[in-house]
C-alpha cells in the first residue's frame, strides 16, 4: 500500500510539473508556447508572446534553463503579411521581412559575421508571411472547415522567395472538436521530398492550440528541428 501511495504521489507530481512547465519568464503574456521533442517529450524551448502594443508584438524565446535565446518583433499583428525581425542570440541567425510600397523586402543571414542575402518580391506574389498564417486561417475559416483545400504563397526569408503551399482539413490526431489542418507544398512532385505541418485550432476562439512540424527557430547547432508546440492563452 505504501509503494502504491508513493507511485501515485509521483504521478500526480509529474503531471503537475508538466502542466506548469515553463522556462522562467515572469512577465505578462498574451500566449505561451511550450516546444517539445515529439519523441522524448523533453521541453526544448518556450515562446512568450507578449501583449500587443498597438499593432506591434514581441515574441521571446527562452531555453528551459531560463536564458533568452531569441526574439522576434512583429508589426501588423492582425495582417497576413506582418513585418518581421527575428534574431537568434545563440548563433546570430537573423530573418527580416518588410512589406512596403507594393513590395516585400526579405533579408537573411545564417550567423553573426556572415553576409546578408536579400530579395525583393512584388506584393502580388505573396499571400502569407510568418505569424500571418493565423490571420489567413481566420480569413478562410469557412472554406477550410468545409474541407476545401486553400492554396497560398508563403514568403520565406530563409529561401529568398515565396513558396507555394496549401492548407487542408485533416482528421485530428488528438484534440476532438478542433479544426485540424495539414500544410504542405502545393506541388504533388515536391511533396514527396518535404514534410508537412500539422496544426490544431480552437473552433470558438479560432486560435492555434497545437503546432507539429519544422519550427522557425533553429536548434543549438544551427540546424532545423521538428517539434510539437502547445499554446495556452
Amino acid at each position: 500500500m505504501g509503494k502504491l501511495l508513493v507511485l501515485l504521489a509521483f504521478l500526480i507530481s509529474a503531471a503537475s510539473g508538466n502542466a506548469a512547465a515553463s522556462c522562467g519568464y515572469q512577465g505578462e503574456v498574451f500566449a505561451t508556447g511550450l516546444a517539445r521533442d515529439p519523441r522524448s517529450g523533453a521541453l526544448v524551448y518556450c515562446e512568450y508572446h507578449l501583449p500587443a502594443q498597438g499593432n506591434q508584438r514581441r515574441v521571446l524565446y527562452y531555453s528551459p534553463g531560463g536564458h533568452r535565446i531569441a526574439e522576434k518583433q512583429l508589426g501588423g499583428v492582425n495582417s497576413t503579411i506582418p513585418s518581421v525581425a527575428q534574431q537568434d542570440y545563440r548563433h546570430g541567425e537573423e530573418r527580416v521581412l518588410n512589406p512596403r510600397g507594393g513590395q516585400i523586402e526579405m533579408r537573411y543571414r545564417e550567423k553573426s559575421g556572415s553576409g546578408w542575402e536579400a530579395e525583393i518580391l512584388p506584393s502580388s506574389a505573396v499571400d502569407v508571411a510568418d505569424a500571418g498564417f493565423d490571420a489567413f486561417v481566420r480569413n478562410n475559416w469557412a472554406r477550410l472547415s468545409a474541407g476545401q483545400s486553400v492554396s497560398f504563397n508563403f514568403a520565406s526569408p530563409v529561401h529568398g522567395r515565396a513558396i507555394p503551399l496549401r492548407a487542408r482539413k485533416v482528421a485530428c490526431t488528438g484534440g476532438a472538436g478542433r479544426l485540424c489542418l495539414q500544410v504542405d507544398l502545393d506541388q504533388a512532385f515536391l511533396r514527396l521530398f518535404a514534410g508537412a505541418l500539422y496544426l490544431e485550432y480552437d473552433p470558438d476562439s479560432r486560435r492555434l492550440l497545437l503546432f507539429d512540424g519544422v519550427t522557425n527557430l533553429l536548434d543549438t547547432r544551427g540546424g532545423s528541428q521538428r517539434l510539437r508546440i502547445n499554446y495556452q492563452y
